[in-house]
């Protein structure tokens, strides 16, 4: 495993659905990741920033203010390439509450983390599932999974990319 990202903090939806399980089932066949870090979505990729916990908490809680808990409906995969590594990733397709998730995703980047220039990306909400090389090999997901959506939350990625919870932002 490449653990670039140690060190590094993220912001994330970690989703509480009833059914995780058949999640579970896919990304402990896929996903390196898989018993380090929880299904999420990420708000905010990881990043080194000098601002500290306290202040990023109180300036999540500015940028959050206004919003409340909210529903997620996740059904159906993609299958995305990325040419950098020459393989596929596995995303859990969001198809309720993703116009919510990119909101806050653009308020993080535009009053938060102002100094990573990200621009203005297509930025899609999913739930990463794992990787792939052949993007013929057939992966079976039928359900469809739902939660609501009351908190966020700020981790460090650790020593050997384990999830390391700094705080949760309730909405």
């Amino acid at each position: 495993m490449n653990y670039i990202n140690k060190g590094k903090r993220d912001i994330l939806i970690i989703p509480k659905f009833n059914n995780i399980h058949k999640i579970q089932i896919i990304r402990e066949k896929y996903d390196e990741l898989f018993n380090m870090i929880e299904p999420h979505i990420t708000l905010a990729f990881p990043f080194r920033s000098n601002i500290s916990n306290e202040e990023l908490k109180r300036q999540l809680l500015n940028i959050t203010k206004d919003i409340t808990p909210f529903k997620v409906k996740c059904k159906g995969i993609n299958l995305v390439k990325d040419n950098r590594i020459d393989t596929y990733y596995i995303f859990l397709n969001i198809v309720e509450g993703k116009n919510i998730i990119k909101e806050i995703s653009y308020r993080i980047y535009e009053n938060i983390l102002t100094d990573i220039n990200i621009g203005k990306y297509n930025y899609e909400p999913h739930i990463t599932l794992g990787t792939i090389n052949n993007p013929n090999e057939k992966i079976e997901l039928n359900e469809e999974f739902e939660t609501i959506v009351d908190s966020i939350t700020v981790e460090q990625i650790g020593e050997n990319e384990e999830s390391i919870i700094e705080f949760i932002i309730n909405l």
